[in-house]
């Protein structure tokens, strides 16, 4: 007897069949089902991805007709239509750019994109990959894409967290702090402070992570990497600096292991100033090379950005911790959101006595004290 999850495949490959038989056209649409090739893709907490395939026997009759192609089904956190078209947007920018998959098809819950042999980032990969990882983000930053400019990604998804896990019936309250209370405080305060830090406002992807990071077969070597970014469901315009400093929280992630809570984690691989030094150069020069910033403002804008990580690791850590918190009530994977909330919350806490420390010791600096 088939499990209800061998059937939900088998239903999922029809509808897969069926899509690209209606956007991919050519061999597609005589191809039967019996041939198709369908799998699941690994990979994203969001969103579910499948390969289809057409068998090697196949013969296309134009060369531009894609052999495979990857189908993503939209998850809970793109079900509002302003945001669907804000993505399909950018992403159609991105692929003319050459900074993203080639895009296939759109339809109402998902779409089709290109298929691009690879594999995701792990942990590791950043020492040895980060100049790459940071020309790439300068490519994103240096985008005028068609979309809002206004840097409210962050609020407007504190707010939208925040209001969800009030509305949640089965919410307790934890017995030594009311984390309604604390996320709507540091939510408020730590808006100020972004709104101060005079970080620039560009396209950011606001989400780099391993997983959304391809590194592509035809690579010439990991040292010599071609990098592609990928599931862009929160790319918005936002502070330069919270791109940068949430990339660097994700150095402490490993999401590649098959043990709960599925993911790994140390404070220790967070950059060390040298590496942030090294990691913000490559992306300067890029910037230079883009046309954004003359080469004579490399050495003040590293000051700058180097200033501007630790406001904007609290935002991330603040950010995901929510997430995660939200997702403990939400979710019906297995990953283990609250260890994830616990571990960004803490590092929030202690990242913003780290802050508040350098705000007294610049303060008594400037008095004399």
């Amino acid at each position: 007897m088939a499990t209800a999850l061998t059937e939900d495949l088998e239903s999922m490959k029809e509808e897969a069949y069926k899509i690209c038989q209606d956007f991919l056209g050519d061999i597609w649409t005589e191809l039967p089902i019996s041939e198709f090739r369908f799998s699941i893709v690994k990979g994203g907490l969001n969103n579910a991805k499948y390969r289809c395939c057409l068998p090697e026997n196949a013969i296309v009759k134009n060369q531009k007709t894609p052999r495979q192609v990857l189908l993503r089904i939209y998850g809970p956190l793109q079900e509002d239509l302003d945001d669907i078209i804000r993505e399909v947007a950018t992403f159609l920018l991105l692929a003319e750019r050459k900074l993203g998959p080639k895009l296939y098809g759109v339809f109402p819950n998902g779409r089709l994109e290109e298929f691009i042999p690879s594999r995701t980032l792990s942990s590791k990969d950043y020492k040895v990959m980060y100049p790459a990882i940071a020309r790439e983000m300068a490519k994103f930053h240096s985008l005028d894409v068609p979309v809002r400019k206004i840097p409210d990604l962050w609020t407007v998804f504190m707010k939208k967290w925040l209001d969800e896990v009030k509305v949640d019936g089965t919410l307790k309250k934890n017995s030594t702090i009311d984390f309604l209370v604390l996320y709507t405080e540091e939510t408020q305060w730590l808006t100020e402070i972004m709104k101060k830090s005079n970080s620039p406002v560009v396209y950011c992807h606001n989400d780099l992570l391993g997983g959304n990071i391809l590194f592509r077969e035809d690579s010439p070597s990991e040292e010599d990497p071609r990098l592609t970014f990928i599931d862009i469901e929160f790319g918005a315009y936002n502070y330069r600096g919270f791109d940068i400093a949430n990339h660097f929280t994700e150095w402490c992630f490993d999401y590649v292991t098959e043990e709960y809570p599925y993911f790994e984690y140390s404070s220790e691989k967070f950059p060390t100033e040298e590496e942030q030094i090294l990691f913000i150069r490559a992306y300067l020069n890029q910037l230079v090379k883009e046309g954004i910033i003359p080469s004579t403002s490399i050495e003040d804008e590293l000051k700058v950005i180097l200033q501007e990580i630790d406001i904007f690791t609290m935002a991330s850590n603040l950010l995901w911790s929510l997430w995660g918190w939200k997702m403990t009530f939400q979710s019906s994977n297995n990953f283990g959101h609250k260890e994830f909330h616990e571990i960004r919350l803490n590092d929030f806490r202690a990242t913003k006595k780290k802050y508040l420390t350098r705000m007294v010791e610049n303060e008594n600096s400037a008095t004399g004290h």
